[in-house]
């Protein structure tokens, strides 16, 4: 589906100029920057979606992965508990709203509430924008502060320090 996976990929040559002088090859520290990207994407991606529902979806919190590819790029995805890829359908209709109409033939929705059963003709989800909150995490580059830190972790290590 379309805008469901987020993209990401780091300019890591100021993280390099900095660990140069360390025992880290170019390709771990290039992984190890967009790691922490993909990690801060994640992470704003859930806080929208605490955000931005009523009720905690604990489904949807825990749907959103990130996986740091061998070319030094990563994906960010929704995955189900089990391993499916159903949480699709709920994270795009949550994510960029949708309208819900009955099948052909059939005039109606039934929707179920507290005790009652409703029949609209059409239902409309609100869109709540969660990928697009992680998009702009990730093209603003608020995560170059988490980046940082990551860099002094590895020269104190380096440096004995």
């Amino acid at each position: 589906m379309k805008g469901q996976m987020i993209s990401i990929e780091a300019d890591v040559k100021e993280a390099q100029k900095a660990l140069s002088g360390t025992s880290k090859s170019l390709k771990s520290i290039s992984r190890k920057v967009v790691s922490v990207a993909a990690r801060g994407t994640v992470k704003t991606i859930k806080g929208a979606i605490r955000a931005n529902t009523k009720r905690r979806t604990g489904e949807l919190l825990k749907a959103y992965r990130y996986k740091v590819k061998k070319d030094g790029s990563a994906s960010i995805f929704p995955k189900g508990a089990d391993g499916s890829r159903l949480i699709l359908a709920k994270a795009s209709a949550l994510t960029h709203g949708a309208t819900i109409t009955p099948r052909k033939g059939r005039g109606w929705l039934q929707v179920s509430g507290n005790g009652y059963f409703a029949r609209p003709k059409e239902v409309t989800i609100r869109p709540r924008g969660f990928v697009q909150a992680g998009e702009r995490y990730a093209e603003n580059g608020e995560y170059m502060n988490d980046v940082q830190k990551v860099v002094d972790k590895e020269l104190a290590k380096y440096w004995g320090n």
